[in-house]
């Protein structure tokens, strides 16, 4: 059987020596694998380190287990992937959350633009990101990813074009375009060390928003003649983004 992979957030370690799994976690280890003293997990910390440890102990629905040394995991891409959906309807979110974890995206910023059919207030904004961040540290476990991608909090899509940095590449994917493809964009110009990717609601974005990203420097790309989900549209792109300049392929 494939040695079990645990998140074990900052609050659960005792230094580096030992860790608390508790909730969900506790739970498939003990009722699920049916592990008890003496198996062995990997216990990640999320930031890319991963450590080899044996359970000592299973207390209450907690499970401490004993560090014996480093381990490793495949690593993650050195190009790093922002991707900028707008909020999709329904369960669409927690599939795209998944997917690109999967794929290998660094970040998610969900944002609010303005054919954004999605409405939520401050409360449910939180308690969705929260589930987002639930999903992608799944998501991670099970691609064996030693990172978790970072989920920012719900924010408009002006203040996400303000989270671009220098140096970075911005792509603003929208269905007006009838120029440029994303693949092309690629291909035309250096890998970049960052990669930030919009996509738009299922009304697309407006003439005023493209106007807004071209300003902040954004190169305005397709995804060829379909016309895709924007859960879809978002998967593909960071897939195209990880061929062509990362470690997919």
């Amino acid at each position: 059987m494939r040695i079990p992979r645990v998140f074990v957030p900052p609050s659960h370690w005792r230094g580096r020596e030992e860790a608390w799994i508790t909730g969900d976690d506790a739970r498939h280890l003990t009722r699920v694998l049916r592990l008890a003293a003496g198996s062995k997990v990997l216990l990640l910390d999320g930031s890319g380190r991963v450590y080899a440890a044996g359970i000592r102990e299973v207390d209450r629905g907690r499970v401490r287990a004993v560090v014996t040394g480093p381990a490793e995991l495949p690593a993650d891409p050195g190009l790093r992937v922002t991707l900028v959906p707008s909020l999709a309807k329904g369960e669409r979110m927690d599939d795209l959350v998944q997917k690109a974890t999967e794929v290998g995206v660094a970040a998610i910023v969900p944002v609010i633009s303005e054919r954004t059919v999605v409405r939520l207030t401050p409360g449910k904004a939180g308690r969705r990101v929260e589930r987002w961040r639930r999903i992608a540290t799944e998501a991670a476990e099970q691609c064996r990813r030693p990172l978790i991608p970072e989920i920012h909090p719900v924010c408009r899509f002006e203040e996400a074009l303000g989270l671009v940095p220098a140096g970075s590449a911005a792509f603003f994917l929208w269905e007006e375009e009838r120029g440029t493809g994303l693949k092309d964009a690629l291909r035309s110009r250096p890998p970049a060390r960052e990669v930030f990717l919009f996509t738009g609601p299922e009304g697309g974005f407006t003439p005023e928003e493209a106007a807004a990203a071209a300003a902040r420097g954004t190169v305005s790309v397709s995804l060829g003649p379909r016309l895709l989900r924007t859960d879809t549209a978002g998967v593909v792109a960071v897939t195209l983004v990880l061929y062509e300049w990362g470690d997919i392929g």
